[in-house]
């Protein structure tokens, strides 16, 4: 479509992370303060963006890993229904899970970029549109749009910072027209347990093809076929990935399979039910993306729970092939960025796009920027409508 691909972003390797700390190339650093990470897995693609980089970055959604960088890195994210986009290139971490979506500054943007990377694609056997989604190109009209705001979701450890930024979107939700009440989204509390048994599971499976013959590293110190596998994985293989890869060979192996894998797969059909039940009544959840702002680096990396916990909001979504989309709506004491997200039932990216839009035309927090970085804002793709209140508390246009 005539863009400039100007390279690939650093990432957790193999997309398993939730920090960008486990990368072969290194740790990337949350443009908003350099102690701090930038999120993950898509941590690179977020920070190219928050630091005036590029317009907008794509990155790849199995857990939450476009919208929680674009939580801490104040930018707009998509994740888009499962199957919308081709994921033919995409390394395979969970087939049932990954969906690739972009990151830009606001929602317009990402409309664009989506336009252009969604549709069918006959090399992806998960591809189901038929066609290319096409935006109205504007905020949407939110009189009379049902928002359901699930109360137990800020039963969860949440900062009382993220807490209240996102009950004051709620609050200007409302004063657009929207009807927003809260509501009980059960089984919510299974869905991070759930998760990592069926990415994990996924995971063992996908990468077994990393073997040291026909894929990745390839160690030169084995003496014979079974030493060149354990030498290869061993020495290749960072400290995350062989984690996630023994819980999924654990989960999956004969006498745990009914235990654990059947049962998160069992639950994963309740969660989907959940919300199928939840769409009865709203148009759309409003919950938020993380429970903390980015949080500095190192300081979850000995404590693999704690890390995975940061997903319990977003890992919803992929169970349930959902779209959600991820937006700035404030910042904390230390003006770290806040983000929120929308989640609609499926093939309902349009509809979450213009809320999103609807919101960011009459606030700015998305048109913060890092102080240490470039300020302009002629970085988009799209055309530009906004407002001005509330006002945000970064560096500003």
């Amino acid at each position: 479509a005539g863009a400039v691909i100007i390279g690939k972003t650093n990432l957790d390797e193999f997309a398993m992370g939730s920090s960008t700390e486990t990368s072969y190339y290194g740790i990337t650093k949350n443009p908003w303060d350099a102690e701090r990470v930038p999120g993950g897995s898509s941590g690179g693609s977020a920070a190219a963006v928050a630091a005036g980089l590029a317009p907008y970055a794509i990155g790849s959604d199995t857990g939450g890993s476009i919208r929680q960088p674009c939580a801490f890195c104040n930018l707009t994210g998509v994740k888009p229904t499962y199957g919308s986009v081709s994921r033919y290139g995409l390394m395979a971490f969970a087939s049932s899970l990954d969906q690739i979506g972009p990151m830009a500054r606001d929602a317009m943007d990402c409309a664009a970029a989506l336009e252009l990377i969604s549709g069918p694609d006959g090399r992806d056997s998960t591809s189901l549109m038929k066609k290319p989604f096409r935006f109205a190109g504007e905020a949407a009209d939110i009189k009379g749009l049902r928002i359901g705001v699930p109360e137990n979701y800020f039963e969860m450890g949440i900062a009382d910072e993220v807490k209240t930024a996102v009950l004051r979107a709620a609050k200007v939700m409302e004063s657009l027209g929207a009807e927003v009440s809260e509501f009980e989204l059960p089984m919510i509390e299974y869905a991070a347990p759930a998760y990592y048994v069926i990415a994990c599971a996924e995971a063992s499976s996908n990468l077994s093809r990393y073997d040291g013959v026909k894929y990745g590293y390839r160690s030169k110190d084995a003496a014979d076929m079974t030493e060149m596998f354990y030498k290869s994985r061993s020495e290749g293989l960072g400290t995350e990935v062989k984690r996630r890869v023994m819980i999924g060979s654990f989960v999956l192996s004969s006498g745990y399979f009914d235990a654990y894998y059947k049962k998160a797969l069992q639950v994963r059909g309740l969660i989907k039910k959940s919300f199928d039940e939840a769409f009865q009544r709203y148009d759309m959840v409003l919950s938020p993306v993380s429970p903390t702002v980015a949080y500095h680096i190192g300081r979850k990396t000995s404590d693999p729970v704690a890390m995975y916990m940061s997903d319990i909001y977003t890992v919803s979504v992929n169970l349930a092939g959902l779209p959600g989309v991820a937006l700035p709506c404030g910042f904390d004491g230390d003006n770290m960025p806040i983000g929120m997200q929308f989640i609609g039932r499926a093939f309902s990216d349009d509809a979450l796009i213009g809320a999103a839009a609807a919101y960011q035309k009459v606030t700015d927090y998305h048109r913060q920027r890092p102080s240490a970085f470039e300020k302009d804002s002629s970085l988009h793709v799209a055309a530009r409508t906004g407002g001005s209140v509330p006002r945000g508390k970064g560096g500003g246009d």
